[in-house]
């Protein structure tokens, strides 16, 4: 990140670099932010447009910089993350996001175990204020284990039989125990917003990803007490209307909340 950020002091106009450096805990006097644009990683922005740090690539057009934005996670010690029902969580990282149990039987880091002991991120941003939509980005990692780790899939007996009869007839059977929806992590949706509570909240909702399992499932992000001028709120994290987790977002401290 400091390098990168020398490289836009050397190319980049001290007006442009004070536009990328707005932060996302940082706001004007009525303690709102502001939208801003930014570039992808390797890119500076110059006379409104991305250009490559290197000099080669292709120019692009910049980005709109999501500065109104929260996060929570189970690692840094900053905000609390917690998985309370983990058989739906699980079924959310499988389903909805396909990073786990894609086989009839997964073992280690394959299997969502790993991921509801593992690392998880679930940021929301806001384009403003007044808006009624979000973009929620979901992140998992699974666990790790210091000295050894290892990931296996293995069909289920319904498999075998398919590859079986593949073996003898070149007619392949997929295994119905398996998971073929899209891979998609970090997960983004975009989520409708709505006053809850007597307007003393809000909640974001929307379903899954098109091409995963989750393409008719509810997702929700609940905040019961919090607005978005706040540093800080409780949550709740919604599937098919059941809690699967909760804790405290806090506001990004880093431009478009440190996604590229």
């Amino acid at each position: 990140m400091k390098k990168l950020l020398n490289s836009f002091i050397l190319l980049a106009s001290a007006t442009t670099l004070a536009l990328l450096l707005i932060g996302c805990g940082k706001g004007d006097d009525n303690g709102t932010t502001s939208v801003t644009q930014a570039c992808s990683t390797g890119y500076y922005f110059y006379n409104n447009t991305c250009v490559p740090i290197s000099g080669g690539g292709v120019p692009q057009t910049p980005g709109f910089l999501y500065t109104n934005g929260f996060y929570a996670d189970n690692y840094s010690g900053t905000t609390t993350l917690k998985v309370t029902n983990v058989a739906k969580m699980e079924e959310f990282f499988q389903q909805g996001m396909g990073v786990c149990n894609r086989a009839g039987k997964n073992l280690g880091q394959a299997a969502c175990t790993a991921y509801s002991s593992g690392y998880t991120d679930i940021i929301i941003q806001f384009p403003n204020v007044s808006t009624n939509t979000l973009l929620a980005t979901f992140i998992a990692q699974p666990r790790r284990n210091a000295y050894y780790n290892y990931s296996a899939q293995l069909p289920s007996g319904q498999g075998l039989l398919g590859l079986a009869l593949g073996w003898t007839t070149g007619i392949f059977l997929p295994d119905t125990k398996g998971y073929y929806g899209a891979l998609k992590n970090p997960l983004q949706l975009e989520l409708q917003v709505s006053a809850i509570n007597n307007s003393t909240g809000f909640q974001a909702q929307g379903y899954g990803d098109f091409w995963t399992g989750f393409n008719r499932t509810l997702i929700t992000v609940q905040v019961p007490k919090g607005k978005v001028t706040d540093n800080s709120f409780q949550f709740n994290f919604m599937v098919q209307n059941q809690t699967a987790a909760q804790g405290t977002m806090s506001r990004c401290r880093y431009n478009n909340c440190n996604l590229y």
